[in-house]
């Protein structure tokens, strides 16, 4: 038996070399395809983005000389057209140069590389995006339309409004804001899906760069179903200055979501309306503590010395981030707010002294 177990040992072990040589020169073959993979995708990237910017300088160097010379004939069109266009990939790049280029031109030179857009039926590549079944696709087609100020799609666009993919609605509210300079909010009408607030800055954006909109009134939209859409609209409000809209918002601080009711206090915070003061004040009591920091952060800066009584007995509740509000409030309320604080700072009895002083050090 001992015998047997000897002779078997040799083969045993001869077997493991074997098998450890084996798999030693599957890791080496194994690595060196790695790294022959990734040299060659290397190579591969490197020799298409030195493609792409050989492609890149010619036709920036067309372009240049289409705007900025007179002698480019139909000829070199039908040229550059035949080499550039009627190639997909090609004709890409010509129209993300075009886009980027027009971005940044004005007066005669963008009108002329506008015409060269439609020379080269490059809005009907455009538009065709529109209808791929690939919701990037069609925002680039969107976003491409939209720059290059071609009108005649403004309602195929508006179908994608309330598109399921937020990035897409969002390319085509802002597509409209520009294509429709006469009427350009008035794609809210239609909307049903939310504002979120990304694309309402988005939006606010955008409307601020064109000097060329007919800028509505947004109280037109305070009545919303769509508490986004309302949220919105104060802002633009606000950020124009719409005070004519002063008793709509009013009318919205006994509105049923949280969210608006606090963003129509900031708006009549902005707008200064003091006819809310009253309103203000008579709602405090029943308003969650949020939206009671944002009534003490308004009062002051929309009222007078008569809201003072109004943060004393504020300053009387037992909940801190309302004392000190309060507390900063009548800081902010003129010289007679602001005597009475320093007052309970002194007074080392007093037990708010030390929120008194919190309250001063803001107005350092």
């Amino acid at each position: 038996m001992q015998e047997t177990i000897l002779n078997i040992l040799p083969t045993v072990n001869n077997q493991l070399v074997w098998f450890n040589l084996y798999l030693t020169v599957g890791f080496i073959g194994v690595t060196l395809g790695l790294f022959a993979f990734i040299l060659l995708s290397r190579l591969r990237d490197g020799f298409r983005f030195a493609h792409r910017r050989r492609i890149e300088k010619d036709i920036q160097s067309f372009l240049t000389s289409y705007i900025f010379e007179d002698h480019t004939d139909e000829e070199d069109l039908t040229a550059f057209s035949r080499q550039y266009i009627q190639n997909r990939a090609h004709r890409q790049i010509v129209l993300e140069n075009i886009v980027s280029l027009h971005k940044n031109l004005i007066g005669e030179s963008a009108d002329k590389l506008r015409h060269l857009y439609q020379l080269l039926g490059l809005q009907q590549y455009c538009k065709q995006k529109l209808y791929s079944g690939s919701w990037h696709k069609i925002a680039k087609g969107i976003s491409e339309l939209a720059n290059m100020g071609i009108h005649k799609y403004s309602e195929l666009i508006r179908t994608f409004i309330n598109h399921p993919h937020p990035t897409l609605r969002s390319e085509a509210q802002v597509a409209l804001l520009k294509l429709k300079s006469d009427a350009p909010f008035s794609f809210l009408d239609d909307l049903k899906e939310p504002l979120l607030d990304w694309q309402q800055l988005q939006l606010a954006r955008a409307a601020h760069k064109s000097q060329l909109l007919s800028i509505p009134n947004f109280e037109r939209w305070l009545g919303s179903e769509e508490e986004s859409i309302v949220i919105f609209c104060l802002r633009m409000i606000s950020s124009y200055g719409q005070h004519n809209a002063a008793n709509a918002i009013l009318a919205l601080l006994q509105h049923p979501s949280v969210k608006v009711r606090e963003e129509a206090i900031i708006t009549l915070r902005q707008l200064e309306t003091f006819d809310a003061v009253p309103i203000l004040t008579s709602m405090f009591a029943k308003e969650s503590t949020n939206i009671q920091l944002e009534i003490l952060k308004a009062l002051p800066a929309i009222g007078d010395h008569q809201s003072i009584p109004f943060f004393e007995q504020v300053m009387s509740i037992e909940n801190r981030r309302l004392q000190l509000a309060a507390a900063r409030a009548l800081c902010q309320s003129g010289q007679e707010g602001k005597n009475k604080v320093l007052a309970i700072k002194n007074d080392p009895e007093h037990a708010l002294q030390q929120l008194a002083a919190t309250a001063l050090s803001y107005q350092v």
